[in-house]
């Protein structure tokens, strides 16, 4: 039967199949030339190679992860203390401290929590290249100090799983991601001395996308997700971020909505506010008690280790048909920070997340003489 020859140059040929042509390869200088009686099967050979290695590559199962990670457990000092130390490491290190917010506890909870909101520009530089829209919704990092039974405790939001959401399960971003996070984790562990966590909890997810619950509740891809809740024509963005601002220095009537911060971005023509408030926060910890964190359930008020889910954010941005205002559908976010409180207690609170941004948005849209 004949052999199946490779071709690669004119003074040797390899018998792939058979053995009519010969046995035995040569080689020159050490390296082995494959030689086929068509020349055009070599190109077919190494292409259909290279095709199959990326096929592997793309076929590599994503990495799982959860929201929050632990950085240090039992940290030492006093609470204020070690806030301080912490704000002042990270501005050391080019971070701006956006905000210091303090969030409501349960009933009778003796703890602190306390949300230090922070901006890398490198990073944010980052996303905002790559999608204008959805970064804004990426750029900010979220530390939360907080307490329990065993001591005060440092956690962050993990910025693969949210990058990996709000930028669509582009994997371009995993090492950027990455990176990031040990800045944070060195940042932190350089300023106070606890015992270094890695521990996770949160939604364990293999992706980004966020598929429905129950198949009718609050899934999508996150572009899809954003709601322009105003839309000003014939103006700049600054002008609106000045009245967004006025608009939400107020609480709201029934879950206490209001801004604790405002970032401009004038090279993305782009404002980020961050709006919360109490009993919106002390409910949510309530709701999800300790979540996946199992090791936490029978602590007195478990859930604020999910603090750093809050503010929320409220981006004001150019765009060519006008300044647009715009939010997370509000269900859809807390589902992004809070899905591992589980379905039913999604079912049992389902008219909050509606309540939630209709207080927001009658905020916004009364200030800026718009509804949508």
């Amino acid at each position: 039967m004949p052999g199946f020859f490779v071709h690669h140059g004119k003074n040797s040929a390899v018998n792939l199949g058979g053995s009519q042509l010969g046995n035995h390869p040569k080689f020159t200088g050490g390296v082995m030339k494959l030689r086929f009686p068509f020349p055009h099967l070599a190109t077919i050979f190494f292409l259909l190679v290279l095709i199959g290695l990326t096929v592997a590559k793309n076929d590599k199962k994503p990495p799982d992860y959860r929201v929050y990670q632990y950085i240090l457990r039992q940290v030492q000092g006093d609470f204020d203390e070690i806030s301080q130390r912490i704000v002042d490491a990270f501005q050391k290190n080019g971070w701006r401290l956006v905000a210091q917010v303090d969030g409501g506890v349960p009933k009778d909870c003796p703890y602190r929590t306390r949300v230090l909101v922070l901006y890398d520009s490198s990073f944010a530089a980052g996303l905002f290249k790559a999608n204008r829209k959805t970064a804004p919704f990426a750029v900010l990092d979220r530390i939360n100090i907080f307490q329990d039974e065993e001591g005060t405790h440092i956690s962050v939001v993990n910025p693969h799983s949210i990058v990996r959401t709000v930028m669509m399960d582009d994997w371009a971003f995993e090492d950027l991601s990455e990176a990031h996070l040990q800045k944070i984790r060195a940042t932190i562990t350089g300023a106070v001395e606890g015992k270094i966590s890695f521990r996770t909890y949160g939604q364990k997810r293999g992706k980004g996308h966020i598929g429905k619950t129950m198949g009718v509740m609050a899934g999508g891809d996150f572009d899809k997700k954003l709601e322009d809740i105003a839309v000003v024509p014939n103006t700049d963005w600054k002008t609106v971020a000045a009245k967004v601002k006025e608009a939400m220095s107020k609480e709201g009537p029934k879950w206490g909505m209001h801004q604790v911060f405002e970032l401009d971005l004038p090279e993305y023509q782009t404002a980020i506010f961050g709006t919360t408030g109490t009993p919106m926060d002390s409910k949510s910890f309530s709701i999800v008690k300790a979540g996946s964190d199992k090791r936490r359930k029978h602590f007195k008020c478990p859930g604020l280790a999910h603090a750093a889910a809050y503010p929320i954010e409220v981006v004001v941005t150019q765009e060519p048909e006008g300044v647009k205002v715009r939010l997370v559908n509000v269900m859809y976010r807390m589902k992004m920070y809070f899905e591992d409180a589980g379905k039913w207690a999604f079912m049992k609170n389902m008219g909050m997340p509606g309540s939630i941004a209709s207080e927001i948005k009658t905020q916004i849209q009364s200030a800026l003489g718009t509804s949508r």
